[in-house]
C-alpha cells in the first residue's frame, strides 16, 4: 500500500529502555517509513495520546500497571477508537493471544521475534490484515482448544490442575488463602504485575473467571484445606 509520509506510531510499554530500543529499531526503517510520534507507559496514558494524537498503529505490551493490554485493548474499542494495535509481548501462551485478539488487538508478536518478523507483523496489520508470531499461531488454529484438548472435551478437576505451571499452583493457594495480588507478589518475591499476569492465566487456563470458584476448585483438588 502506497502511503504518503511516514507511518505515524505510538509505543505502549512501562519500560522505557525497551521503548527507546523499540523507537531507534522502527525510526531506521523505510519500507515502510515509520514515526514514533509518542510514547506511554500505560494503558490509561495509552488513551490519552491516541485521542489527542490519532497515530496510525500502536504497538503495545500486555503486561503493564493498571488496565493492562487487554483492559486497554477493551477501552480502546469501547471508545471507538479505530487505530490498529500490534501487541508485542513476553507471554507466549496461546491463551494470552487469544485473549488479546477477542479485545480487538490486530496482531501478535514475541518479543524474542527478529527484527524481519516484527516488521511483517507491523505490515500486516498495516495492510488491514491480522498477524500472529509463528510459533504460536499453530496453536490457535489447529483445531484444539487452548490447551491442546479437542474442542469441546470436558476435563476433570485433575486434568485441569495439570495445565498449571509450578508457579501458577502457587498463585492459585494463595488466592484461594485470602492472599491480594499485592500480598501475593509480595510472598513470590514478584512484581505485581507479574503476579497478575499468573492469576489471569491460571483463570483462563481453568476456564473460571470468578474468584469463590477458584477458592472451590482449589478446595476440591487439594491446594488447600478448610480449617
Amino acid at each position: 500500500m502506497e502511503r504518503s509520509g511516514p507511518v505515524r506510531m505510538v509505543l505502549v510499554d512501562d519500560h522505557a529502555v525497551l521503548r527507546a530500543g523499540l523507537r531507534a529499531f522502527f525510526e531506521e526503517q523505510t519500507r515502510p517509513a515509520l514515526q514514533v510520534v509518542a510514547e506511554a507507559s500505560t494503558a490509561e496514558e495509552a488513551l490519552e495520546v491516541v485521542a489527542r494524537v490519532m497515530p496510525q498503529l500502536l504497538v503495545m505490551d500486555l503486561s503493564m500497571p493498571g488496565l493492562g493490554g487487554i483492559g486497554g485493548l477493551l477501552e480502546l474499542r469501547r471508545r471507538g477508537l479505530p487505530v490498529p494495535v500490534l501487541v508485542l509481548s513476553q507471554h507466549a501462551e496461546p491463551v494470552m493471544v487469544r485473549r488479546a485478539l477477542e479485545a480487538g488487538a490486530n496482531g501478535y508478536v514475541l518479543k524474542t521475534a527478529r527484527g524481519e518478523e516484527l516488521l511483517a507483523a507491523v505490515r500486516a496489520v498495516l495492510d488491514g490484515g491480522t498477524y500472529v508470531d509463528p510459533s504460536v499461531a499453530g496453536a490457535l488454529l489447529s483445531g484444539h482448544d487452548l490447551f491442546g484438548r479437542g474442542a469441546g472435551a470436558p476435563a476433570s478437576d485433575e486434568e485441569a490442575l495439570q495445565r498449571l505451571s509450578p508457579r501458577e499452583r502457587q498463585v492459585l493457594t494463595l488466592i484461594a488463602e485470602g492472599y491480594s495480588n499485592k500480598e501475593v507478589a509480595q510472598a513470590l518475591d514478584v512484581a505485581v504485575k507479574t503476579a497478575m499476569a499468573h492469576r489471569a492465566n491460571l483463570m483462563d487456563k481453568l476456564a473460571i473467571h470468578n474468584h469463590s470458584k477458584l477458592v472451590h476448585f482449589a478446595l476440591r483438588v487439594g491446594l488447600v484445606r478448610l480449617t
